[in-house]
């Protein structure tokens, strides 16, 4: 009996069926993930660039 093409999803380990698909996600989620992802990158950057700028001005007082 011939099922088609194997399936690369899913696996048999120990007698057990794996699932390595990948997680079904609509193009919307998809967006709305990103962009979160995004801004949350941003405000990091800016969290760094105020310490780097904070602690050059501690260095900066200190020589004087």
């Amino acid at each position: 009996m011939d099922y088609g093409k194997p399936i690369k999803d899913y696996t048999i380990k120990n007698g057990r069926l794996i699932n390595n698909a990948p997680e079904c996600e609509m193009g919307i989620t998809k967006a709305a993930r990103m962009r979160k992802q995004m801004k949350r990158a941003e405000k990091v950057r800016m969290i760094a660039e105020g310490n780097e700028l904070a602690e050059s001005n501690i260095n900066l007082f200190k020589k004087l």
